[in-house]
């Protein structure tokens, strides 16, 4: 087994940093952050656990920086704490039964920190390591948030799940130079999203720190490392994924050294906490980018590692792939092996390369990474166009269009678009791959830019998609001339008329909307629904300024008179008073 930093509940109870409630002083007080800098730090006490983490799943992904969350943040999340720091919510009820192995819980509590309890709201800001004898907690980042500065802590219940997002959160004190966003999914087990039978997730955007600085962090690294993982809290349940405390993408799984926290980008990590178990698969460390772009003659190699999270396992691999390739697998708790092949003229096209890593646990597990290796011939052009315009149609759509003379191997197409004259940022604005004739003789294509706005100049870039690479051209510049079209309303609507009250020798407006293709009448009747005046009136937004005279131009004496506005979807009467 390899060795788990993990902090024993004496040695939590001893952290000056975190043990708030014997301070007298909670994280809303308003003395509580001059409190907390004044504590000293004291740094983890280390034990190693007698018994190996309980496994979860990975789903690979070599993304770095900008990726989406498994569900992302959209208007129906609830905002979990204003800013704060070292806050937590009130208890939450679930809709559904979470099992945290073998234990069910009905609510929870959502702390800033990073993760979710189920016994109390945790204050706690200095991370320790798992399992521990207190606090069961899903903790897809454990460490010293403080949105203070930025960012923000959301969630949202369904009827079998809770989802809950720290978004762009800085760490302590108010560091907003670094931000973290990450997200934990819990359920019972019946969220086909995660896959059925897991019943937690942990999925990441960008991470850039690991550790505040009441934590004994510096510029938002060193110090405590961040914990990520699952605890039951009765000091031999858990699962953890690792430690994290400074900068990279280093990884040697769950024990061992701490990790680097860009290695937790993009990634997607799945649980069952559900059930007990005692093996976890191999974890892939190193793997090759995807795709992999060679021509004809060119030699590539790759080091492949692959890790059993348990000391005393092996882990094997299997490759699957349908041109030569050269390695030599020995079995090993780090699997270690070189990858290689020399692109030939025989091997021009793409091929998927799938790696499977077994361990020998009981049960065995395993995990896989595929990749595509394109091999390309070297000194052809897949594409020659003689021409790329970008025009304007009669409705103020632009018109893209380009011509090729000769297509070789080529996939299809791709138009881009930006207001401003980088390709970097530009908007893919044809999504489903344009297809190419792969033809010698000349063809034309087009594509129509609708979301286009009067007054904006654009810039569009051709993308030419072979089996091996792409091919850019552009720009081509445009600007969108001609008068901007009203804006309609989308009900018609009668407003209140103001001044209301208004004096005899005064006026008041009447602000109305008819909707497109309507037209309607607004009158102004006396108590015995006598027309005093009426205004006829057409589709889109309207003040009427009545002065109380009548048709004639005879002023109307004081008292209390209606309006009404008459279309084909509205009848609608407001009162109005006139004043002596």
């Amino acid at each position: 087994m390899r060795k788990l930093v993990v902090i024993t509940l004496l040695a939590v109870l001893a952290l000056m940093g975190t043990s708030i409630l014997s301070a007298g002083v909670s994280p809303d007080s308003r003395d509580y952050d001059a409190w907390k800098q004044q504590q000293v730090y004291t740094p983890e006490v280390a034990v190693q656990p007698n018994q190996p983490s309980q496994p979860f799943s990975i789903v690979k992904n070599d993304a770095k920086d900008v990726c989406d969350l498994l569900v992302p943040w959209d208007s129906t999340f609830t905002l979990a704490m204003a800013p704060n720091d070292d806050g937590y919510t009130s208890e939450i009820l679930l809709p559904f039964t979470f099992t945290l192995y073998g234990t069910a819980y009905n609510s929870c509590w959502v702390n800033n920190n990073g993760n979710v309890t189920f016994d109390y709201g945790l204050y706690s800001y200095t991370p320790w390591g798992f399992p521990s004898g207190d606090n069961p907690m899903l903790a897809p980042f454990f460490a010293d948030v403080d949105t203070r500065g930025t960012g923000s802590v959301w969630y949202k219940i369904e009827a079998n799940r809770m989802i809950v997002i720290w978004d762009h959160v800085g760490y302590y004190s108010v560091g907003v130079d670094k931000l973290n966003t990450f997200e934990l999914i819990f359920s019972d087990g019946t969220d086909p999203l995660i896959g059925l039978g897991n019943n937690v997730a942990f999925s990441y955007a960008d991470m850039a720190w690991t550790t505040g600085s009441a934590s004994g962090g510096v510029d938002g690294f060193g110090g405590s490392p961040a914990t990520v993982g699952i605890n039951k809290g009765d000091n031999i349940e858990y699962a953890q994924i690792g430690r994290y405390d400074h900068a990279g993408i280093d990884y040697d799984g769950p024990y061992n050294n701490n990790d680097g926290v860009d290695w937790l980008d993009c990634q997607l990590f799945l649980f069952n906490t559900g059930g007990e178990a005692a093996n976890v698969a191999p974890v892939f460390v190193t793997t090759p980018p995807s795709p992999v772009e060679l021509t004809v003659g060119d030699v590539w190699s790759f080091d492949v590692t692959v890790i059993a999270p348990e000391t005393a396992q092996l882990t094997n691999a299997t490759i699957s792939h349908d041109f030569p390739m050269s390695y030599t697998i020995t079995p090993a708790n780090t699997l270690t092996f070189t990858l290689g092949c020399t692109a030939t003229a025989a091997d021009v096209g793409v091929h998927l390369v799938t790696i499977i890593a077994t361990d020998d646990g009981v049960p065995p597990l395993s995990s896989s990474y595929e990749f595509e290796i394109i091999i390309s011939e070297d000194g052809y052009t897949p594409v020659e166009l003689s021409g790329f315009t970008a025009t304007l149609s009669a409705t103020n759509d632009v018109q893209i269009s380009w011509t090729s003379q000769s297509e070789t191997n080529l996939l299809g197409y791709r138009v881009y678009r930006n207001e401003e004259s980088l390709q970097a940022g530009a908007s893919l604005i044809t999504p489903i791959l344009i297809p190419a004739t792969n033809t010698s003789e000349q063809h034309s294509y087009s594509v129509t830019d609708p979301e286009v706005e009067i007054g904006h100049s654009y810039y569009y870039w051709l993308e030419s998609v072979d089996v091996a690479a792409s091919q850019f051209f552009g720009p081509v510049s445009i600007s969108v001339q001609g008068e901007v079209p009203p804006v309609l309303p989308e009900i018609s609507a009668l407003k209140n008329a103001y001044p209301n009250p208004f004096k005899a020798s005064g006026s008041t407006s009447i602000e109305l909307s008819l909707k497109e293709g309507e037209t309607g009448t607004l009158t102004i009747l006396n108590l015995n629904g006598q027309v005093v005046r009426s205004y006829n009136v057409g589709e889109g937004s309207h003040t009427i300024n009545w002065n109380g005279t009548d048709a004639n131009g005879t002023a109307c004496s004081s008292g209390v008179y209606f309006y009404k506005l008459s279309t084909p979807s509205l009848n609608q009467t407001r009162k109005m008073v006139i004043l002596k």
